[in-house]
């Protein structure tokens, strides 16, 4: 295969692996590294949602996807005792759960099974050194040996080492104000097919969800004015969770308890990607390595499919690898932005209420969105909204 036609992608990430799906269809040579050892199953609950499914569909992974269904019912609001405030069934406005629910690490594995056999993944690797040239890039990787390849894709995440070696002055992140965290905590008895919700004195909160089978997965947020050097720590950020969380009564107790025994904890600051560029020379970016927009929009998973969808689809179709990124960047970064703005410190700060008055507050106004009156009204302007012809269409490519 000559080099114009071999591809190293950075991250086996869901962006990872589907742009790896679409470039080995379109007859690329695809290499894909990931930082760690082997297959990362691990991550929280992901709900794909608009275009993201119509980009599921032409992947032809709808059966795969509903097979490892969560089966998550909808989200329900707890207070301090547990008694459910409010419910928001699946497909509610306000609510969690979309058609397509499921662990991002099991639809990263769909799609990383599905490409694996022309593919080739190698693990334990990263990217330490890239030295650009006429017609190829010559990479260095963290075992000493180097490769030729004709362009690099950075698929590995809001941290990518790789896009930092080549672009960091055209990337900064937008801090929202909070810390968030992702891990799993053994099932119980009161674990159902329901998301459980608990807002949190001083301004957290704890969703728990439905996992695999004797899991539940657990997300934290909480409030955080500034940056604390020292977060990468994983003693620290387990002292920070329980700081936040212990003697605060409902959910939050028990996933205090279980803290200890966590191994699979993601911890780190809800922040946002805004790359003014999305590519350099021969090297672009992807997914949250371009533009994470914060778990709290929903919308990270959707955004990855579609973006590895149209670059996949525009370096297909052009030439010029720099027009095809080009391309790729003026038709996605609309859209991007957009779906950006739909959270703010603002926002977050207003769902983490402080004092007691404030979650009061604001578990009247989720009893009131909940009510079957003002669900209708909220589902009629979602679908004017939907068919809105100012919304991003799918380009198609053959």
């Amino acid at each position: 295969m000559k080099i114009k036609n071999k591809v190293l992608i950075c991250g086996a990430s869901i962006s990872g692996t589907s742009i790896a799906f679409w470039l080995e269809k379109y007859g690329y040579s695809v290499v894909v590294i990931e930082k760690s050892n082997s297959f990362r199953d691990g991550g929280q609950n992901v709900d794909i949602k608009g275009i993201g499914q119509n980009v599921i569909k032409l992947m032809g992974f709808e059966q795969e996807i509903d097979s490892r269904n969560t089966g998550e019912k909808g989200l329900r609001y707890l207070d301090d005792k547990g008694k459910i405030i409010s419910s928001f069934p699946k497909g509610a406005v306000g609510g969690l759960t979309s058609s397509y629910e499921i662990l991002r690490g099991d639809l990263a594995r769909i799609i990383y099974e599905r490409t694996q056999r022309n593919c080739e993944y190698r693990f334990g690797l990263f990217v330490t050194d890239i030295s650009e040239r006429t017609d190829d890039v010559k990479v260095t990787f963290n075992d000493g040996s180097t490769e030729d390849f004709a362009l690099i894709i950075c698929a590995d995440g809001i941290g990518s080492t790789t896009r930092d070696l080549v672009m960091p002055e055209y990337t900064h992140f937008n801090y929202l104000g909070a810390y968030m965290s992702f891990f799993k905590i053994p099932k119980t008895q009161e674990d159902d097919f329901w998301a459980k919700a608990y807002q949190v004195r001083g301004g957290a909160m704890v969703i728990l969800r439905p996992g695999h089978e004797n899991e539940t997965t657990v997300l934290v947020t909480f409030l955080k004015d500034k940056f604390v050097p020292e977060w990468q720590d994983v003693s620290k950020q387990k002292t920070m969770l329980k700081d936040v969380l212990l003697q605060k009564g409902g959910l939050a107790e028990r996933v205090a308890q279980n803290l200890d025994n966590v191994q699979d904890l993601y911890f780190g600051p809800m922040s946002q990607v805004k790359a003014s560029k999305w590519s350099k020379g021969r090297v672009v970016l992807l997914g949250d390595a371009a533009h994470a927009p914060t778990p709290f929009t929903g919308l990270g998973t959707a955004l990855s499919l579609v973006g590895a969808y149209i670059l996949a689809g525009e370096l297909a179709q052009n030439d010029s690898i720099q027009v095809a990124f080009q391309e790729y960047e003026r038709l996605y970064r609309p859209h991007v932005e957009e779906s950006q703005k739909q959270i703010s410190s603002r926002a977050v700060r207003l769902i983490h209420p402080k004092s007691r008055i404030g979650i009061m507050i604001t578990r009247i106004i989720s009893k009131f969105l909940a009510s079957a009156v003002i669900q209708k009204l909220l589902r009629s302007r979602a679908e004017k909204h939907e068919t809105n012809p100012t919304d991003f269409v799918l380009p198609i490519y053959r």
